[in-house]
């Protein structure tokens, strides 16, 4: 079949050396004020840069602007980093949902069709704590 399970999913998207790097990341710049917030959500790398994973804003939404009607679900506020690791969790994200994907230029995750509910869920159990979803079929977290 090819596509992974959601348990597989979050083993493997959590075990990459990005985590490992924000920690280190984190860690070290504890002793000084909390980090400024970057630009808006969307302005490139995400109104989250250089904040913990438990402290970004993520938001997941579907749109259909430009599209010639085809559901697009975008990721915004995200730090993921280089725009290699970006492509990697891209790759990871669209096995899972067994979807096509692309990390845009201006620092955002969109993947076809309508999946904000499983990437809402997969985001928290990553550890993105602050996620919340803006559009399409909304599926309520326990």
């Amino acid at each position: 079949d090819g596509r992974m399970s959601m348990e597989e999913a979050i083993a493997e998207v959590g075990k990459g050396s990005m985590r490992a790097d924000r920690k280190a990341a984190s860690s070290s710049s504890k002793g000084g004020s909390p980090p400024s917030k970057g630009g808006g959500i969307g302005s490139g790398t995400g109104a989250s840069k250089g904040m913990d994973v438990a402290e970004q804003q993520v938001r997941v939404g579907v749109t259909r602007a430009g599209k010639k009607g085809k559901s697009v679900t975008c990721v915004d506020g995200m730090d993921v980093g280089t725009a290699e690791e970006a492509r990697e969790l891209v790759k990871k994200f669209k096995r899972v949902l067994g979807v096509g994907g692309v990390a845009t230029a201006n620092g955002s995750l969109q993947f076809q069709g309508d999946n904000a509910a499983v990437l809402v869920e997969m985001l928290v159990a990553m550890g993105y704590k602050r996620t919340k979803q803006t559009g399409g079929v909304v599926v309520k977290r326990k």
